[in-house]
C-alpha cells in the first residue's frame, strides 16, 4: 500500500502528485488540511508537514515527508520513468530550476495563493487587497523569467520532463485554479503549459474540485 496525504490547492503536494502519476505508481490519495493531525500516522517526526507520503509495499514501512523528501525517495526507489537527467551537469540545471520555482514562487504562495484560499475555502468575510496586489505583481515578476526559458527550450531543463517542470507547472496549476495566470502576456509559456496539461499525469489535477470554489472554465480546457 502507497498512500500520500495532501492538500489539493497546495502547489508542493501536487508537484509530489504529478511525479507520482508520471512513474505510474499507484497510491491512495487522502486530502488533508494543512496542519491538521494525521491520526494514521501517529509517530511522524517533529516538523513534519504536508505532502506525506506512506510506503507500506515492503517488508517496512517508509515514511517520506515534504515534497522535497517525497520526490527524492520515489526517484530513488522507482527508476523510469526517470526525473532527473543521467548526467550530473543536467542534473544540476534541473536542481537550479527547482529551487528558482520553489523560492521565486513562496512569495506568491504566501501572497495571491493564501489570500485565495482565505476569499473560497476558508470563507474570510474580507480580502485582504494589498496582499493581492502584492502576490499578483509578484507572479507577473516571475512569468518574464519562465517565459524566456519557454521561447528556447522544449523543457524547462533541456530536452526532457523533469522535476524542474513538474514543479513549475504546479505551481501554475494552483494560481490558475483561481484564473490568477494572464496567459495572455505568456505565449510561448502558454504552449509549454498547454503541453504539460496535455499529459495523463495531469488529469487528476484538472479534476480537483474543492468544496466552496468553482476554477474558471479554462481550467480544464486543453486548447485553452
Amino acid at each position: 500500500m502507497k498512500r500520500l496525504w495532501h492538500w489539493p490547492l497546495d502547489p508542493g503536494c501536487r508537484t509530489v502528485r504529478l511525479a507520482l502519476e508520471e512513474k505510474k505508481i499507484t497510491f491512495d490519495a487522502k486530502i488533508t488540511w494543512p496542519g491538521a493531525t494525521i491520526s494514521e500516522l501517529a509517530n511522524l517526526p517533529p516538523g513534519s508537514d504536508l505532502p506525506v507520503f506512506l510506503d507500506a509495499a515492503g517488508e517496512q514501512k517508509i515514511i517520506a515527508s515534504g515534497t522535497h523528501a517525497i520526490l527524492e525517495y520515489i526517484e530513488d526507489t522507482d527508476a523510469a520513468p526517470r526525473l532527473m537527467p543521467l548526467l550530473a551537469r543536467d542534473r544540476a540545471e534541473v536542481r537550479r530550476l527547482w529551487q528558482w520555482s520553489e523560492t521565486s514562487f513562496a512569495e506568491v504562495n504566501r501572497s495571491l495563493l493564501a489570500e485565495r484560499e482565505n476569499q473560497w475555502v476558508r470563507r474570510s468575510k474580507q480580502s485582504d487587497t494589498t496582499k493581492l496586489r502584492e502576490g499578483i505583481h509578484a507572479l507577473k515578476s516571475k512569468l518574464g523569467f519562465l517565459e524566456g526559458l519557454a521561447g528556447v527550450r522544449t523543457y524547462m531543463a533541456g530536452r526532457t520532463l523533469s522535476l524542474a517542470d513538474l514543479s513549475m507547472a504546479a505551481h501554475l496549476s494552483a494560481y490558475d485554479y483561481f484564473g490568477d495566470v494572464p496567459w495572455d502576456l505568456t505565449p510561448d509559456l502558454k504552449q509549454w503549459y498547454a503541453r504539460m496539461k496535455s499529459r495523463p499525469s495531469f488529469r487528476p489535477l484538472l479534476a480537483d474540485k474543492v468544496e466552496g470554489t468553482r476554477p474558471p472554465r479554462h481550467y480544464a480546457d486543453l486548447d485553452f
